[in-house]
């Protein structure tokens, strides 16, 4: 089962997220992300958060015609944690993230985060905006049709044995570091391009010209 959740960074545009609708069996607003949706004129299938930062008007408009899973204010984990949480709960095995880039730079990264959350509930999951998509990469991610595009690869921690192929800067069985951001803007030099890894979080970074659903095959991320 695909899930899309959307967060509460910059919203999608609206082509993009009505795209990712339509590939989704289960579509989660995450407290401000109802604005997206309701910026769009669309409805989510539910409601999660404290709503803390979704406007009260928007709020309103919205109260008891979807289900909400509300949550208390003071808490440990995020809104987004929470709704990666119930869609892996619902039996999503498939997850895109929109709105979870912009805004608050703490909240981006942790939005990264979730990326490695889903891997270790064994999900695949991406973080979607125009004209990007990142992955975290499970072993290894080949790219087709991707040539000229930008990819940056950044570990959390560290990345051990990553080897790239097809790409203006390969690398062969390289630690990658987090105190040393070699992976940034290198580019994609054939039609068919790998990035393998053997162990660690590295963080795939996909900046595309075109519609992604032609620029972009992997053995681990997802292709809607």
């Amino acid at each position: 089962m695909h899930a899309l959740i959307v967060l509460g960074g910059d919203a999608p545009a609206k082509d993009l997220l009505e795209s990712c609708m339509r590939q989704a069996d289960l579509t989660l607003a995450a407290d401000s992300g109802l604005t997206a949706f309701d910026t769009a004129g669309l409805m989510p299938d539910m409601l999660i958060g404290d709503m803390d930062s979704v406007a009260p008007d928007v709020l309103a408009r919205y109260e008891g015609k979807l289900p909400e899973h509300r949550l208390n204010c003071i808490k440990d984990d995020t809104d987004g944690v929470d709704a990666l949480d119930v869609a892996i709960g619902r039996g999503a095995d498939e997850i895109t993230l929109l709105g979870a880039l912009g805004g608050r730079l703490d909240h981006a990264l942790a939005n990264l985060m979730l990326l490695v959350r889903a891997h270790h509930h064994g999900v695949r999951a991406q973080i979607l905006e125009k004209g990007l998509r990142i992955v975290r990469v499970d072993g290894s991610y080949a790219l087709h049709g991707a040539k000229g595009d930008t990819v940056s690869l950044l570990p959390l921690g560290e990345a051990h044995g990553v080897t790239l192929r097809g790409f203006f800067y390969p690398l062969c069985d390289h630690t990658l570091k987090s105190d040393y951001p070699l992976g940034v803007s290198n580019v994609v030099t054939e039609d068919e391009a790998l990035v393998s890894v053997k162990q660690g979080d590295l963080i795939l970074f996909h900046f595309f010209q075109e519609s992604p659903k032609r620029r972009a095959g992997s053995a681990n991320g997802i292709v809607e």
